[in-house]
């Protein structure tokens, strides 16, 4: 197989795929337009990716949204993620990959991320909303920022004794994430401050909570970079390499006809595939022509230009009346057009 290697991609936290392409051709287009290699490397690169996310299964089936019934939203989700990696990329972002999932789907997806990771010796970094215990134990290193500072960044798995040492002990039958969160929210310390003085919450002192919550996070940064499992920022790993303009991993920009021609395909096969859109431009541009030829019926015609000049207007004023109209109707025309496109 061809060297694919980039250097990074982005997964994004909204999947942006066509509904109406299956999970093979989403792959496929985006081997296509982002490879320089050969269709047969191509192909073999998107088969891989298959196996490799799970997808084998649901390959032929579309991606599915409003108007079409498709895949599942962890397969969505694997699919997107399969876009950005079909590059080969060393480094992988991901921003909330588990967003919008139920549980078992979110561990799913974590799972296979987890595996590129591991078994594919990729670096991936994700931001993440909710983790169960089960996507928690997966994590190698954890980053907590509370305020933009950080407050712990170092192995998931020391966090727990981390903070019951500074005496913010995580109850046995809790979830650690759920517990950080909580103990980093601003929330929980209007709630004890509530407590406290056994007030409602019309009665909260904003300014002391702020002067609490930021004596909090001080807390946290101090006691972070006092201890043993502060990780510097200017600390570079021994087997980092510099990157050369040169490297043979950076990819080569397909031709811009090439890009046309895909986009072009994908956007005819849309429309094939979803005809419902079609009806309603077709409908909407049938009432609007019925009302351009109502309002504007023979606005230049020979019986309007060979008419008599009234006698309460001068000629020029009677044929710039008869131009402006037909100026109108075309003006009319074209934004109607210009609207339906859009």
């Amino acid at each position: 197989m061809a060297n694919f290697s980039s250097y990074s991609a982005y997964v994004q936290q909204d999947d942006i795929l066509f509904q109406t392409m299956t999970v093979r051709e989403c792959l496929t287009f985006a081997a296509r337009l982002k490879l320089q290699a050969s269709e047969e490397d191509k192909i073999a690169r998107v088969n891989h990716m298959l196996k490799t996310l799970k997808l084998v299964k649901c390959q032929n089936t579309r991606i599915g949204g409003p108007l079409v019934k498709g895949v599942s939203g962890g397969e969505r989700k694997r699919t997107s993620i399969g876009v950005e990696l079909i590059t080969d990329p060393n480094l992988v972002f991901l921003d909330e990959p588990t967003t919008g999932l139920d549980s078992f789907t979110a561990t799913s997806v974590m799972e296979s991320l987890s595996d590129l990771a591991k078994k594919e010796n990729r670096t991936v970094i994700s931001t993440i909303h909710q983790p169960n215990t089960d996507i928690f134990d997966m994590f190698d290193r954890l980053v907590l920022l509370a305020r933009g500072k950080i407050i712990y960044f170092n192995r998931a798995d020391l966090a727990v004794d981390y903070f019951s040492n500074l005496g913010y002990t995580c109850p046995d039958t809790s979830n650690p994430c759920d517990y950080f969160m909580s103990m980093m929210s601003k929330e929980s310390i209007e709630l004890d401050y509530a407590d406290e003085n056994q007030i409602g919450e019309a009665g909260l002192d904003n300014a002391k909570i702020d002067e609490e919550y930021e004596k909090l996070i001080i807390f946290f940064v101090e006691n972070y970079f006092k201890s043993e499992l502060v990780c510097p920022a200017e600390e570079v790993h021994p087997d980092i390499q510099p990157l050369r303009d040169d490297d043979e991993s950076i990819q080569v920009q397909t031709p811009w006809f090439y890009q046309y021609q895909l986009l072009a395909t994908r956007n005819f096969l849309n429309v094939v595939r979803l005809p419902q859109t079609s009806y309603v431009k077709l409908t909407t541009t049938c009432v609007t022509a019925t009302f351009v030829a109502f309002f504007f019926w023979q606005a230049g015609s020979s019986n309007f230009v060979n008419k008599p000049v009234p006698a309460d207007e001068t000629e020029g004023q009677y044929y710039t009346a008869i131009f402006q109209n037909i100026q109108g109707s075309l003006f009319f025309m074209t934004m109607n057009v210009t609207m339906n496109a859009i």
